[in-house]
């Protein structure tokens, strides 16, 4: 006999406001982005391996973990770097093209961006993180016909022409 499925009730757990960086390799273009707590980043180039990683820019972010209240289920946010909610979306990008065409009158489109924005490794945000934050956030919509909807960033055409918000803090994610 299987288990009856809890109906989540997210709450945040280890909620720390910080800072997004992006560098970039200026010998083959890769990207990386990481989480920090420092507001001062280093800006000098540094070689790691085959690549010569050069300060590109760093937006206020905000990294949390999400907890059940019914259940106890915790899901680790271990691969989302930062939430980033979708501007201007480009014709080729798939996040814009699910916005469209997802239900509701107004669906608002974030993307869980990860530590490796080109995705070079073949790996992004699991589909475990974005259904828990998608949940997360539309158990508190209060407006009828708004959604959100957070899709891996590797829906994406590129870092390159890619348009957003950084969500910056606690205060920010508590607003829909």
């Amino acid at each position: 006999m299987t288990e009856p499925t809890c109906q989540h009730e997210w709450m945040t757990i280890n909620v720390l406001n910080g800072y997004l960086v992006t560098e970039g390799c200026s010998h083959c273009g890769a990207r990386m982005s990481f989480f920090t707590l420092e507001d001062r980043h280093q800006m000098d180039s540094y070689k790691k391996g085959e690549h010569k990683w050069n300060f590109l820019g760093s937006s206020q972010a905000v990294k949390f973990d999400l907890k059940c209240a019914k259940c106890g289920k915790v899901v680790h946010l271990r691969k989302t770097m930062a939430l980033m909610l979708c501007t201007e979306c480009m014709e080729d990008c798939e996040a814009g093209r699910r916005a469209k065409h997802a239900p509701g009158e107004q669906t608002w489109v974030y993307l869980a961006l990860c530590p490796d924005p080109c995705h070079l490794s073949g790996e992004c945000v699991s589909p475990e993180e974005t259904l828990a934050l998608t949940e997360y956030f539309n158990i508190r919509i209060r407006t009828p016909g708004k959604r959100i909807l957070i899709l891996p960033c590797v829906m994406r055409p590129s870092i390159n022409t890619c348009q957003g918000e950084t969500i910056a803090d606690v205060g920010m994610k508590d607003l829909f």
